[in-house]
């Protein structure tokens, strides 16, 4: 009787342990998305209204690209949402924000540089330098698109 007690005891540890850690690894599961929007740096991003109106000038400025690159998504309610792309910033560019910065050199338009981005968020938020929190998207391609 007493080993029936231990043996049933074992196996309700053994399912909270097993339902833990699926229920943790759930929560951890990244999201893909494609997003469209515009191109755009999170500094001009804080500071301008309107992101289409972001020049590609602007853009490439190492000032504006050392405060990182993304995409600021139109919301419903008029506003925008930003993403960062992931990477390294300007000046030693890594990643999406290489990509990114080859894409405004060989973008044709002035402003209203729009995009379209198809990567995986996963939790990771950055910080700006006003200590605003965006999400990164790891992005999987960045191609010009039509606003």
């Amino acid at each position: 009787m007493k080993n029936r007690i231990i043996l049933r005891m074992l196996i309700l540890c053994l399912s909270l342990v097993t339902m833990l850690s699926v229920f943790t690894s759930c929560s951890n599961v990244a999201s893909a998305t494609t997003l469209s929007g515009y191109l755009i740096d999170v500094h001009c991003f804080d500071k301008k209204p309107d992101p289409a109106l972001d020049s590609k000038t602007c853009l490439m400025m190492p000032a504006c690209a050392a405060t990182g690159y993304g995409i600021a998504v139109p919301q419903s309610d008029a506003t925008y949402k930003f993403y960062y792309f992931d990477g390294e910033f300007a000046p030693a560019a890594t990643g999406a924000q290489t990509q990114a910065a080859s894409l405004i050199n060989e973008m044709t338009k002035t402003d209203h540089l729009y995009v379209t981005v198809t990567g995986t968020l996963n939790g990771d938020e950055l910080k700006d330098a006003n200590g605003i929190s965006y999400p990164v998207l790891t992005v999987e391609s960045l191609v010009e698109s039509n606003e």
